[in-house]
């Protein structure tokens, strides 16, 4: 069943088939047509931003649940990709995101967490970061709820050139398998996450210096 996943979202260049074409926003932006991402940010003030900086069909599902976690209450950006085939074309990597409004948000903030997607055959959340506290909690929030969170064993997350880690308490990086992100079927485990995450993340706790 993995397998054929794979292979359908490579077809549909919604997952890696090779390094990142791009090593900059700037380079990137210079030579995509018009229309092939685009960038939503919502500053409202909050210490907290959400972000999903593979969003729309690059690594699909995570705008969405940025979206969702962000509602009315933390600060939200989405860069999406919208090509019709090769949206992986448009990945920068976490450590290499350099889009100025995503940059500007980021040090304005306390704490910024990251949603990307990765592959998995189970439903699960994996994390990172260098806000381990937050992590931590958020793991023992998560598997007491039915939804299977650990450290992500490559995808650590840590580093000041981490998007997630440029807000000025560090971040959490999730990321999320298809079948927590995609499937039909994990409605429940995305509306535990979303949850979740979301009470965590109003813990006064989380936000000491």
């Amino acid at each position: 069943m993995l397998g054929r996943l794979t292979i359908w979202l490579r077809r549909k260049g919604w997952i890696r088939q090779r390094g990142d074409r791009y090593s900059s926003f700037a380079a990137l932006e210079s030579e995509q047509p018009n229309g092939a991402f685009s960038i939503e940010s919502t500053d409202r003030g909050s210490p907290i931003t959400i972000m999903a900086i593979h969003g729309g069909k690059i690594e699909p599902g995570t705008t969405t649940l940025a979206k969702r976690i962000a509602g009315d209450t933390f600060n939200y950006y989405s860069f999406s990709g919208h090509k019709m085939r090769h949206n992986w074309d448009l990945h920068i990597t976490s450590t290499a995101f350099d889009e100025p409004v995503a940059l500007a948000l980021a040090s304005r903030s306390a704490v910024v967490v990251t949603l990307h997607g990765c592959m998995g055959r189970c439903a699960i959340a994996y994390t990172g970061g260098n806000k381990v506290e937050l992590q931590q909690q958020l793991e023992a929030e998560l598997n007491r709820a039915g939804v299977k969170s650990r450290p992500h064993p490559v995808f650590h997350g840590r580093g000041g050139h981490n998007i997630c880690n440029r807000g000025q308490q560090g971040g959490l990086q999730l990321e999320l398998t298809p079948r927590l992100r995609l499937c039909p079927f994990a409605c429940r485990k995305r509306r535990v996450l979303i949850d979740r995450v979301r009470k965590v993340l109003v813990d006064g706790d989380n936000l000491d210096g």
